[in-house]
């Protein structure tokens, strides 16, 4: 007869047999897509397998996550109708704007490097800016954030477009344009690698942008999911990615006049400037000196002047109305998505009537700094007058900013304004309205939040009494 520890080696086998444990090869593998022709960031390479630091990246995180992971990698417009039209693909890097948030749901930046985009010119044009650009052709890829960037600043029949990163590289080496725009890092590989450094040069850094993944709208119930995987990737490994696709030493050799003969003449040349300034210096910071008293001089007068500007809301400490919206005006053309909203207290009228106006006053100041409490970090809160209070959640979608007034609504109430052993209700009414989905400039923002806000007031105040348009506007520059 066979022993029990026999019997119980045959019964595992049968069970394992009828009910097999799941493995890591019947898990759904996490497909990725991108570029199929941007190096080094994702491209094909000559074995036909993706490559790039963005596959590398991905790589990392499916090793990290126990996780499968397959590449479709393909044009750049093609990538993007592929996740905006299939669930649960991943878009590995792109920039955010605002079109491409009514397909797509993004996630939050990457823990990889912001695009710098440079303008890159044939070398014997005397160009160094956008707004000299009359006659030049300039070309780019068709519905990267690099187009909608040009689109907004140079005639259309300036700009050249082209399906892949590929191909505008080729065609500006063929001589079909004179100007593009791209990446410094990425321009410079793709020069070296291909054998044509030194046909453009970098004139200038135009903007730069975070890195984001996204999916579609139908799939961005994952984002949270993935998002937790970006934790247990560390950031040395990320380092050693680009440094393994971008070594600065040769990142630099693509240069033509950073060779060792222009190195030695800029030496030369910095030296002689030095004895020279060295000659002028006793005069020059003489000089430099008396110019110096007057502008401190100059300063002085405009004190108090400065001040107004730059000072916070006297009674609050809030920032004022006019630094929000100078805030927002800066934000107009921001790559990530934000909400602004508007709260503004209950009633501040028959608290004063009721109570006077110092204890409006520590309404006031009270609300003030519960918001400073529970809103942290990139959240800026600002007095727009009277009651009202404008605040802006940076990086924040409309969800995630309710749920944290609803948050204050709560704190406000486990923390009541107690004067003179009395209860004073404090109640606030709020609308919010999001970037890019509602506006896109500040004061139309301001002004929708502003409308919601005064929708949600309650019928009747906390004393009993019905609130009109009057009763509104007295509250708000009461």
């Amino acid at each position: 007869m066979p022993s029990t520890r026999q019997f119980a080696a045959i019964s595992l086998t049968l069970l394992s047999i009828l009910f097999p444990f799941p493995s890591m090869a019947d898990s759904k593998p996490l497909i990725v897509t991108g570029s199929s022709t941007w190096q080094p960031f994702s491209f094909i390479n000559r074995d036909g397998e993706a490559d790039g630091i963005m596959v590398d990246y991905w790589r990392l995180y499916a090793k990290e996550n126990n996780l499968n992971i397959q590449f479709n990698l393909l044009p750049w417009s093609e990538s993007l109708q592929y996740v905006a039209n299939t669930d649960n693909v991943v878009h590995g890097g792109l920039g955010y704007t605002g079109s491409r948030a009514e397909t797509l749901a993004f996630s939050r930046e990457l823990p990889l490097k912001r695009y710098n985009v440079s303008l890159f010119v044939q070398k014997d044009l005397p160009v160094d800016d956008l707004n000299l650009l009359d006659s030049a052709v300039v070309g780019t890829v068709k519905d990267s954030t690099k187009h909608a960037f040009l689109m907004s600043r140079i005639p259309e029949e300036n700009i050249k477009l082209f399906p892949t990163f590929g191909s505008l590289n080729d065609a500006a080496y063929r001589g079909e344009v004179d100007v593009f725009i791209d990446d410094f890092s990425t321009a410079l590989y793709d020069m070296r690698h291909t054998g044509n450094s030194g046909q453009f040069t970098a004139r200038r850094k135009l903007y730069s942008f975070p890195l984001h993944f996204a999916v579609n709208k139908n799939s961005q119930n994952s984002l949270a999911d993935i998002e937790r995987g970006l934790e247990k990737i560390d950031l040395d490994e990320v380092n050693a990615i680009y440094d393994k696709w971008l070594p600065q030493n040769k990142l630099h050799s693509a240069l033509p006049w950073l060779n060792k003969h222009a190195q030695l003449t800029i030496l030369i040349s910095s030296m002689l400037v030095m004895v020279i300034g060295l000659f002028f210096y006793r005069k020059l910071l003489k000089n430099r000196t008396e110019e110096l008293k007057s502008a401190v001089e100059a300063l002085k007068t405009s004190e108090e002047r400065l001040e107004c500007v730059v000072q916070n809301d006297a009674l609050t400490g809030a920032k004022t109305r006019h630094q929000f919206y100078t805030l927002l005006a800066e934000k107009r053309f921001s790559p990530s998505p934000y909400v602004v909203a508007v709260l503004d207290i209950d009633s501040l009228k028959q608290i004063n009537d009721s109570f006077g106006q110092d204890v409006g006053d520590m309404v006031l100041k009270h609300l003030a700094k519960l918001i400073r409490l529970q809103f942290s970090g990139s959240t800026v809160s600002a007095r727009l007058g009277g009651g009202e209070f404008g605040v802006l959640f940076d990086l924040t979608e409309s969800t995630q900013a309710m749920k944290r007034i609803k948050q204050l609504h709560k704190v406000l109430q486990l923390s009541p304004l107690h004067i003179d052993q009395q209860i004073i209700p404090v109640k606030f009414s709020e609308g919010i309205a999001c970037y890019p989905y509602d506006g896109e400039d500040g004061e139309s923002l301001v002004a929708i939040a502003t409308t919601r806000m005064r929708a949600n007031k309650p019928n009747y105040s906390m004393f009993g009494h019905t609130d009109n348009d009057t009763d509104v506007t007295e509250r708000r520059w009461a």
